[in-house]
């Protein structure tokens, strides 16, 4: 169960570029809007990260990475089924869900440098 959602989300990305340009893929009736999906997505990488990382405090130990994915639908109120969807309909379209991946990289890597510092640290030079 602990990686079952990232086995999910590699199968739907998998399916979806597969399908290359032409799709029999319908449109859900639920479909998160790109703009959000991108704030989810961008969350959901930071999630992956964030359980990566193998110094975690432990009063942060008891969470699993699927408590963590579900964190991320609870901020956004989006049950797991109709994100699942618009995954597999926005992979389904590869050059557009490039775009999004650029979206998504362009806005992590904005909130990297939001807490880096300004200036590099002269450590060890007198």
């Amino acid at each position: 169960m602990k990686q079952f959602i990232g086995i999910l989300l590699f199968a739907a990305m998998l399916s979806g570029l597969s399908s290359c340009y032409s799709t029999s893929i319908k449109k859900p009736d639920q479909l998160i809007a790109k703009d959000k999906f991108v704030k989810m997505m961008g969350d959901i990488y930071l999630v992956q990260g964030f359980n990566i990382e193998q110094s975690k405090p432990d009063s942060l130990k008891k969470f699993t990475q699927t408590d963590l994915y579900f964190s991320v639908l609870k901020k956004y109120n989006v049950p797991d089924t109709v994100f699942i969807r618009s995954l597999i309909y926005y992979s389904s379209f590869p050059k557009e869900f490039e775009k999004i991946h650029t979206q998504i990289m362009n806005k992590l890597s904005e909130t990297e440098q939001q807490f880096k510092p300004n200036e590099k640290l002269n450590v060890g030079k007198e």
